[in-house]
């Protein structure tokens, strides 16, 4: 699991957001919270991430559900019987069922042979829908101070399918091919495996959350989080990564932002409404990605 040695940071959130939470005045004119259709970053939070930084697509669906991330896998253009194969000199004639069985084969074979570095950037916490501005500094040195690694290339790739991916393009970079992939947007409960959905597929999602419940209760912290209640939506998750004439991944980024929402528990005797954490994760090999 990615947040596996995470945990206790977001521990550590959940007491600093229950501190700003005690003695917040409920927001009776709130709006209410809307999951549909992102075009940069979270709009519903009010975060933002540049859809310039994600890489343009040359294979689209014309459909994906924003909120579920489910898809009607139903090609922009039909692909013709004579399409070319991954063999083919011309990776950018190549369709998403291509593209992405060439960037699973060359996942697996680089898997045994790299580490990926994890790390996790703090957007932006509201609690009760307010914002709270002096966590994001404290999290972010907290969280910047103990990245983490893990062996091998992240994600479930072995389930990719074209159907987690909402665009993608394969092109040559001399004697190198560079593989692009945004995949489709995801939301998750509390009881979810790391692995499942087109984020977990592709990246690696947050994961088992009552594992964090657990330890609440162990610690005996006087928070009760309410697991039903616990929403999880990803957002603007991209896949970039170099691969060598081996068919070997030399260098790659895979990156989400990733909006935590709790709901309606209660912290320090007090019942909280809600809470939402929003954070960037990146995972990089080599130094993420680049061109040769």
């Amino acid at each position: 699991m990615i947040f596996k040695k995470s945990s206790a940071f977001f521990l550590s959130v959940l007491m600093i957001f229950s501190l700003a939470a005690c003695g917040k005045d409920k927001n009776p004119n709130a709006p209410e919270e809307n999951t549909t259709s992102v075009t940069n970053g979270i709009n519903d939070t009010g975060d933002t991430i540049d859809a310039s930084e994600a890489p343009s697509a040359t294979v689209t669906d014309e459909t994906t559900s924003a909120v579920d991330g489910t898809t009607d896998v139903s090609e922009s253009s039909s692909v013709p019987a004579n399409a070319p194969t991954q063999n083919s000199d011309d990776p950018s004639k190549w369709t998403k069922e291509q593209i992405v069985e060439a960037y699973k084969t060359a996942a697996k074979k680089t898997h045994s042979s790299v580490k990926s570095q994890h790390k996790i950037e703090m957007k932006k916490v509201l609690v009760n829908n307010k914002e709270i501005d002096f966590i994001v500094p404290i999290m972010s040195t907290l969280l910047k101070n103990n990245s983490t690694e893990k062996d091998g290339i992240t994600g479930g790739y072995q389930n990719l399918t074209a159907s987690d991916v909402a665009s993608a393009k394969a092109y040559k970079n001399g004697s190198s091919l560079i593989i692009e992939m945004t995949m489709n947007k995801q939301t998750a409960g509390a009881n979810e495996d790391a692995n499942s959905g087109s984020v977990g597929h592709a990246i690696t999602a947050v994961g088992d959350i009552s594992v964090v419940t657990k330890q609440l209760a162990d610690l005996k912290l006087p928070l009760e989080l309410n697991e039903k209640e616990t929403k999880i939506y990803y957002t603007n998750p991209t896949v970039r990564v170099l691969i060598d004439p081996n068919g070997k991944i030399v260098n790659g980024t895979w990156q989400y932002t990733v909006d935590i929402r709790l709901n309606n528990y209660n912290a320090f005797g007090q019942p909280v409404d809600s809470t939402s954490v929003v954070m960037v994760n990146t995972l990089t090999v080599n130094g993420g990605f680049k061109k040769m």
